[in-house]
Formats: C-alpha cells, sequence, structure tokens
C-alpha cells in the first residue's frame, strides 16, 4: 500500500511540473521572458566610458558616441566578433561613486550591447558618452558604482 501511494504522489508530482498537453510550449517560455525584475541576476560593478568616435563596433555596428550603447567584458563576449550578447539591452542604475565627483545617483538607464570591451573584467561596462551623460547627469569623465542586469531577449526590462 505505501509503495501505491508513494508512486501515485510522484506521478502527482511529475505531471504538475509538466506543461499540460493544451497548453503551448511558447507559452511556457513566454512566462520565463515576462519574469519579474526581481527574479532576474542583479550584478555590481563599475561603469566607464569610451569614445567610438564614428568606428565599428565589435557587433560590427557604427553608432554616434550619443547613441545609447554599451561595451561589455570579453567574461560575455567570448572573443567573439559579433559576440553572443550583441544586440541585447542591460539596465544600469548609478549607485553614486566613491569619491562623490560623479553626480546621477539613483538615474537608470537602458542602453544597448554594440561593442566588447577587452580590458573590463566580468561586471565592468563601458559607457558610450550617451549613455554616460544620461547615466551621470552629464557627469565628467570618471568612474562609477553601478548595477545592471541583462534584460530579456525580447527586450524587457
Amino acid at each position: 500500500m505505501f509503495a501505491q501511494t508513494a508512486i501515485l504522489l510522484f506521478t502527482a508530482g511529475l505531471a504538475a511540473a509538466l506543461p499540460s498537453p493544451t497548453e503551448p510550449e511558447n507559452v511556457v517560455a513566454d512566462r520565463v521572458l515576462d519574469a519579474p525584475l526581481a527574479k532576474r541576476t542583479t550584478h555590481h560593478g563599475i561603469g566607464t566610458i569610451f569614445l567610438q568616435e564614428g568606428g565599428t563596433g565589435s557587433c560590427g555596428q557604427k553608432n554616434p558616441d550619443s547613441s545609447h550603447i554599451i561595451a561589455l567584458s570579453n567574461f560575455w563576449m567570448k572573443n567573439q566578433s559579433p559576440g553572443p550578447f550583441c544586440g541585447r539591452k542591460i539596465q544600469v542604475t548609478n549607485t553614486g561613486s566613491s569619491d562623490g565627483g560623479v553626480h546621477g545617483k539613483g538615474n537608470t538607464i537602458i542602453a544597448t550591447v554594440e561593442d566588447t570591451c577587452p580590458s573590463c573584467d566580468e561586471n565592468h561596462l563601458d559607457f558610450s558618452e550617451g549613455a554616460w551623460n544620461e547615466l551621470t547627469n552629464n557627469s565628467p569623465f570618471s568612474v562609477v558604482n553601478i548595477d545592471w542586469h541583462f534584460c530579456n531577449a525580447n527586450g524587457q526590462c
């Protein structure tokens, strides 16, 4: 009797974990894409600035310095051109600067990965001038502390 009950409970639990036969698989995938921000991994790091100066980024696009773009480290880009995160949006929050010289604490922006920063570590983002200015209220070029996360593949942040 105990074995039958255990098998019945195991089977019921397995069935509850699987999508229903009438629910299309993309509905399950959409639930993952629509996950709330609290469920995403927040990275804590620093932000700096780079000037693309009309050059082509590692993602193959030319962007003006006024664009809201990010250069992501090789940790994420895997030394590939274009890298696996090209075109991906990132939401970034300015958490202040260590020396108080960078303004805009609390500002949040969304920028697109368009380049690779070979000198950046895993949680270091390099911003275009346009992204930097919005994030820091036009502060002089420096270093800012940031929290950031990838937006969903469909661009939802």
